[in-house]
């Protein structure tokens, strides 16, 4: 690949960043389908060891991409939510609403086993019960001074949000949402990063604090659990999947309780209210083209990985038999 070439990548990367942290319902694989870099990262992954520079290369200025565009997302919202908070919040809910249907559509079928809906109506109440009962439903801030419990929390946030690594479909901001830390764990990026700030010294260490232990339990969530949840999802697809679902069901119902119904200062105005309408005629109609141009690929992305499965099983079984008709000595 040309330098041309790896830009274009960073600028796919900066895309996806930014649509997966700031829009909540839409994962970074769909959006990586819609934009051309899935099928590349994928066969990257999986041939990483064959052509190691250029592919470690490629998921190297990718990741860079997708960092700046994720810290990009981040102070956007946060800016967003600051000054227009009614506005913001409703096009956010437009964004995850719109996902559910199709989502839905998808997941009909496991809801014809009891245990795949006893799940998902579990994991729904134990998600409301947390946020309205124990929450309070509200959408907290980080404490300037957090306690060992606190920190405990983070981390098995961590670990729960962990799994969003390896299961299909799953948005990390919507599983942020339904926990009520979306906002305050995007401001806390924004204060980690306005190095300027009258009391930049004061927040920083309490932010990299309640983000180090977030990113201790994220990490060992993903490397204890990945197995077992890979080995969950395929033993138990339908109930993994409702469990998922369950999340994003949630969501909206936290963020109308948090961010509308319980904050007095929201005032609504003529003009909010015809900025709520386009904003969210805006996300309708940015979701559905997503749907409508990642369905197309859904074939291609399919074929993809069975080309790459079969390329794969094909060169070990060649080398099997290269290796049994020349034995060592």
């Amino acid at each position: 690949m040309k330098i041309k070439d790896y830009g274009l990548v960073f600028l796919k990367g900066i895309l996806l960043g930014l649509v997966s942290v700031g829009i909540p319902g839409v994962s970074a694989s769909t959006i990586g389908i819609v934009i051309g870099i899935y099928f590349l990262m994928v066969d990257c992954i999986a041939n990483i060891f064959k052509d190691f520079k250029h592919n470690f290369l490629f998921l190297i200025v990718l990741i860079l991409g997708y960092g700046v565009g994720s810290i990009g997302a981040a102070f956007s919202v946060t800016i967003l939510f600051e000054k227009f908070p009614l506005v913001t919040t409703f096009i956010i809910l437009a964004f995850i609403i719109s996902s559910i249907p199709d989502m839905f559509m998808k997941l009909k079928q496991y809801f014809k086993k009891p245990s795949c809906w006893i799940t998902f109506a579990v994991v729904l109440a134990i998600i409301l019960l947390y946020n309205f009962l124990i929450g309070s439903g509200a959408v907290e801030e980080f404490p300037r001074e957090p306690s060992i419990w606190y920190l405990v929390k983070m981390t098995i946030i961590g670990v729960i949000t962990s799994a969003t690594f390896v299961i299909p479909g799953v948005d990390f901001a919507v599983v942020f949402l339904a926990l009520g830390i979306y906002y305050p764990f995007l401001n806390l990026i924004s204060e980690l990063l306005l190095f300027g700030a009258d009391n930049y010294l004061q927040t920083f260490i309490p932010n990299i604090t309640i983000l180090g232990f977030y990113l201790v339990g994220y990490f060992v969530g993903v490397f204890l659990f990945s197995k077992l949840i890979k080995f969950v999802s395929k033993k138990y697809t339908g109930q993994t999947q409702l469990a998922s679902f369950a999340f994003i069901v949630a969501a909206p119902f936290i963020v109308i309780k948090s961010c509308i119904i319980d904050n007095a200062s929201f005032k609504v105005s003529g003009g909010q209210i015809v900025a709520i309408i386009i904003g969210c005629l805006i996300a309708f109609s940015v979701m559905i083209a997503i749907k409508i141009i990642s369905k197309k690929n859904d074939k291609k992305a399919e074929e993809q990985l069975i080309e790459i499965i079969e390329k794969n099983a094909e060169e070990l079984e060649n080398q099997t038999i290269e290796n049994e008709n020349n034995p060592s000595e």
